[in-house]
């Protein structure tokens, strides 16, 4: 896979989960298809570029950010299109829905101290809880699994098929 196209696809899944929507929502908001989505967050050179001027026009960011390799998406980027948006309902209803559990992990929980210390799962399930989130035990350790740079997870001492998580502090 080219280099650019590579960086550019990493950076659109980074740009969704820093809006917490799935590919199905997302691709709503962008007005293409699903399946255009999934060829631009895989890399497949199989799309127009003409959508990815429809992601860097809907949410403000120049190609030239998503091309970079140190390219992070700003802060608060939901918040800051929730603002944009607040008089297009089909924009704002879009960017309203409840958001995804890898944004809430890398967006609500990592910005705190709560998994600086290892947490079991009905420890997180009721952190989120509090703050608005209800998700599933098991959804949350998959989503985790797939984010080893952020989260550890390891077995628990004295409990079996028990797991506790925490932030991963090695990571960059």
């Amino acid at each position: 896979m080219n280099d650019s196209i590579s960086i550019i696809s990493r950076n659109v899944i980074e740009v969704r989960d820093a809006l917490g929507l799935s590919q199905k929502k997302f691709s709503e908001l962008l007005n293409i298809s699903t399946a255009t989505l999934v060829n631009i967050e895989s890399g497949n050179k199989s799309f127009r570029f003409k959508s990815l001027d429809e992601i860097t026009n809907k949410i403000d960011i120049p190609l030239s950010d998503l091309s970079k390799e140190s390219f992070k998406p700003p802060k608060n980027l939901r918040e800051g299109l929730l603002k944009r948006y607040e008089k297009d309902p089909s924009v704002f209803v879009i960017l309203n829905s409840s958001p995804s559990i890898a944004y809430v992990l890398k967006y609500k929980i990592l910005n705190t101290t709560f998994l600086n210390e290892p947490k079991e799962t009905n420890e997180i399930k009721k952190f989120l809880n509090k703050n608005g989130f209800v998700f599933k035990g098991n959804s949350l350790h998959q989503t985790m699994k797939r984010l080893p740079s952020l989260f550890q997870i390891a077995k628990h001492i004295t409990k079996k098929n028990t797991f506790v998580y925490s932030k991963n502090t090695s990571a960059k």
